[in-house]
């Protein structure tokens, strides 16, 4: 059965990458036909482990293990991608606070309320506020946004062998299934559990596969709500800055020490991470 799990997950991937990639110029401009949403937000946060308060506009811990939601880490060993960064923020602290521990929505932490988390933080982290311009967001509740894609996606079909290995396994449609509508691309794309592809077969979740078909359609970030707070999450990929408008910066005076204060293109390549990767991972031009 565990043989059978894995070559039926491997072919959901490869066995699909030939239509992928047979269709990959009508899914890129399907998705640039998205007009760009433009962001101008005020203190905004991201949790920054302790060790690494210097650096709290560094996307290298995105790079560690399997990545972030919508980018690939270095450990996710079967991927047709090369790895990329994500720097993640929260709209507001409790956003940031749930999504970097992953807390849901109503837990609490010895009887504390999520506004007295930041009293109980049980390990030692930063929390920076940021403000910043963003000039080409892919905002996934947009309207519209997975119209034109789906559309290309209704094209491609479930290989034959992967039915086989179904029956076999006992596993009903609801489980192995190909994307087709709007409604079921977004609830996968956040889904609570998208680490599982990653973790138990090496492959990238659906979330990351769209991210990668995102950033190839020229978007810097998408803009997406919280699966444990109550509030919208960014993830800006800084090698993928493309406006010299487009910034984030500390909102407050920064400590001594401090190695950037400011994500912009000039300061993109050194808040990357790609020092994260195995050399044999790394771009070649910086990305």
């Amino acid at each position: 059965m565990s043989d059978d799990l894995d070559e039926l997950n491997g072919l959901l991937y490869y066995g699909l990458e030939p239509q992928r990639q047979r269709h990959h110029e009508a899914m890129i401009a399907a998705l640039q036909c998205v007009a760009p949403a433009s962001l101008t937000f005020s203190r905004w946060t991201r949790l920054v482990t302790w060790r690494y308060s210097t650096d709290p506009l560094s996307a290298a811990g995105s790079l560690a293990e399997y990545g972030g939601r919508f980018n690939i880490g270095r450990d996710v060993d079967k991927t047709m991608r090369a790895p990329w960064p994500s720097l993640y923020l929260g709209e507001n602290f409790e956003t940031a606070y749930r999504e970097k521990f992953q807390l849901d929505r109503g837990d609490r932490i010895d009887g504390l309320s999520p506004e007295e988390l930041a009293l109980h933080p049980g390990n030692s982290f930063t929390a920076v506020c940021l403000d910043g311009q963003l000039e080409r967001v892919f905002d996934v509740d947009q309207h519209g946004a997975f119209e034109g894609l789906c559309a290309v996606l209704r094209k491609m079909k479930l290989p034959a062998k992967a039915r086989q290995l179904q029956k076999r396994l006992g596993l009903s449609s609801r489980t192995v299934f190909m994307v087709y509508t709007v409604g079921r691309l977004r609830s996968e794309a956040l889904l609570k559990n998208w680490r599982t592809m990653p973790v138990q077969f090496g492959l990238p979740s659906l979330s990351q596969i769209l991210a990668s078909l995102i950033l190839d359609a020229g978007f810097e970030a998408i803009r997406y709500p919280s699966t444990k707070g109550n509030g919208s999450c960014l993830a800006v990929f800084p090698h993928k800055l493309s406006s010299s408008q487009t910034y984030i910066a500390v909102s407050d005076d920064p400590p001594a020490g401090l190695r950037h204060a400011r994500l912009d293109m000039e300061s993109a390549d050194d808040l990357c991470g790609w020092e994260m990767l195995r050399p044999n991972q790394r771009p070649r031009n910086g990305g």
